[in-house]
């Protein structure tokens, strides 16, 4: 395809849009929409008239009443180009009104398109599907319009049954055609998608998602198709690795286009695997390509730090983006979950109010309220808020993880799993769900069902140092603590190797340490217990914990001087309190034994 002009001068030809009855796809010419395609021998013709450099240029350039060609034009050819130039500058109004008379002149199939193209985007559905209703059986481009206009009414069985329920172009050699010279998005993947946009609205999720990934497989450029998998958690993450891994880049891209398509994909992956790849990707992106400035790539960075429980350092991130893209409806979730794991209650509440008065139909918006009334305690207020994140939209995750959150919090366990289910059958490719779901049944010590679930969530997701602390916490209460000592010593590996603040794991030292005592290895337990020393802020608890175990071992000038240290921090804790006492008791017991043994 030619590259377009800089700008077109006084003699350039009015510049016009392809034709869409022409393109590719256009050969299923039946009223089936499941009709087997003929195969193309070789490539489409690029398009006749180049689209301008910039769609804001001054049409009096090529269209003035100066111009020495305009009068050499045919009123349509004018007309038409009114129409496009109003298109683009979103005149739509104007647009639809030129675009009118040329239907009326020309009675084209193209311009009846274009006319119905533009009553989509004011929000003419049913307008735009009768002015191509004729078109639908000869026009593939024309059925997938009519298609989105079913789907924008939310009449997903009837989008379906226009773009047809399986992919007519999947075993027909179509992924071994030559590459598309247009160098566009193929009109068959765009089809692929949009099917399986309408089967995730089914619920059907299965069928969506093997259309996505069809979809992707015809044309790799077909990033709706990408997001779907990605964000909805369709795949595991080694499935999503594979699978990205497996896609024909080069033989639909030159060389340097794929590598390209292939970085982006893969620095925007879930971040509990191949971290060093997805790491080289970006940096690729940063160095080679000038992304470091891109919001995407600052994206997949917040993603790695957020699952590194670096928190502090992901809200940089994040309110960095939130700068150059104000909203960002990817970024706000993280950003929202950041500010409330950091508990900034006056921030969360300026944004969350922000986002009221500036965006309030959007699901995030309420998610944002949800969280900071969970923040704050307020915990029917933020159920409120988070159901009307879930209204708002019936597969919107993050809402019903805050709300089985908002359960858990006060113990409620059944309603909680209740919650973290439904986010399960959304984000079937997520660990996360599985892994709540089994922490609930934990603390209601249903240890065979915590088994099923946290095992379930170990096999969606190998590397969150998460899933290995919840199997040794269950392993602990099994009493097997040989096991329980495993599961978390991996988990810490996994912490060291990703990075991850210590200080967020601190408890599963901690545990690893009352695995020790459990087995009576008092001195492996105090080192544990002292690494957590070590941190700051310094836990009572751990204080506690190593004063225990010089206290069992009669050690009790060591015991005194940890229990006291722990009540320096928490003086009102009870049991370090009764410790104390039991221990003075016991020290006056074993001098004043020793001072009758003297005697004897």
């Amino acid at each position: 395809m030619t590259s377009p002009p800089r700008r077109p001068s006084n003699n350039n030809v009015p510049p016009q849009l392809p034709d869409p009855l022409a393109t590719p796809c256009s050969f299923l010419r039946n009223n089936s929409a499941s009709a087997t395609p003929s195969l193309i021998a070789t490539p489409p013709p690029p398009f006749k008239y180049p689209l301008p450099h910039s769609p804001y240029y001054d049409a009096r350039t090529s269209l003035g009443s100066n111009s020495s060609s305009s009068t050499n034009l045919k009123m349509e050819d004018k007309l038409r180009y009114w129409r496009h130039d109003a298109y683009l500058k979103n005149l739509y109004e104007t647009a639809a009104f030129w675009g009118n008379k040329v239907v009326t002149i020309t009675g084209d199939s193209n311009d009846v398109f274009w006319l119905a193209q533009i009553y989509y985007n004011m929000g003419q559905y049913v307008r735009a599907q009768k002015l191509i209703w004729k078109l639908m059986d000869t026009s593939v481009a024309c059925r997938f319009l009519a298609a989105k206009c079913c789907i924008k009414q939310e009449k997903y069985q009837e989008a379906l049954e226009l773009l047809g329920e399986e992919n007519t172009f999947a075993d027909r050699g179509y992924r071994s055609l030559v590459k598309n010279t247009e160098g566009g998005i193929q009109l068959e993947a765009s089809i692929c998608y949009l099917r399986g946009y309408a089967l995730s609205q089914q619920a059907n999720l299965d069928s969506a998602k093997k259309c996505f990934k069809e979809a992707l497989e015809l044309d790799v450029k077909c990033y709706e198709a990408f997001h779907e998998l990605v964000s909805n958690h369709m795949m595991t993450v080694k499935e999503e690795w594979d699978f990205i891994n497996s896609l024909k880049y080069e033989e639909q891209l030159d060389c340097e286009e794929a590598r390209f398509v292939k970085m982006n994909y893969i620095s925007m992956l879930q971040k509990y695997d191949h971290v060093t790849e997805i790491q080289e990707a970006r940096a690729e992106l940063e160095e080679v390509w000038r992304l470091s400035n891109n919001i995407d790539v600052l994206l997949s960075r917040a993603e790695e730090l957020y699952s590194q429980c670096r928190f502090k350092e992901c809200l940089e991130i994040t309110s960095k983006i939130l700068e150059l893209d104000t909203h960002n409806p990817a970024c706000l979730p993280i950003h929202i979950v950041c500010l409330h794991e950091l508990r900034e209650k006056n921030k969360l509440f300026l944004l969350a109010h922000e986002l009221v008065e500036h965006s309030p139909d959007i699901p995030v918006t309420w998610f944002g309220v949800g969280c900071y009334y969970y923040l704050i305690g307020q915990n029917d207020e933020s159920r409120r808020y988070f159901s009307k994140a879930s209204t708002m939209d019936s597969h919107y995750g993050p809402a019903w993880i805050g709300f089985g959150h908002s359960f858990a919090v006060e113990s409620e366990h059944d309603q909680a799993i209740t919650a973290y289910s439904t986010a399960a059958k959304l984000y079937e490719g997520s660990h996360i769900p599985y892994l709540f779901i089994g922490m609930q049944h934990l603390q209601a010590n249903n240890l065979l069902s915590a088994d099923e679930y946290l095992l379930t969530s170990l096999q969606l997701c190998e590397g969150d140092p998460l899933v290995y602390n919840e199997l040794g916490v269950m392993y602990y209460q099994k009493l097997n603590n040989a096991t329980a000592i495993d599961y978390f010593k991996r988990a810490l590996i996994l912490v060291e190797e990703t990075k991850c603040r210590p200080q967020v794991w601190e408890t599963t030292w901690m545990n690893l340490g009352h695995a020790f005592r459990k087995m009576g290895d008092l001195d492996a337990a105090i080192t544990y217990f002292q690494k957590v020393t070590t941190m700051t802020p310094p836990s009572p608890s751990a204080l506690t914990a190593i004063g225990y175990c010089y206290h069992v071992k009669e050690e009790y000038e060591e015991a005194v001087m940890y229990y006291h240290e722990s009540l320096g921090i928490r003086p009102a804790d009870p049991i370090t309190q009764d410790l104390l006492e039991r221990c003075l008791e016991e020290m006056i017991l074993l001098v004043n034994e020793e001072k009758e043994n003297e005697r004897v």
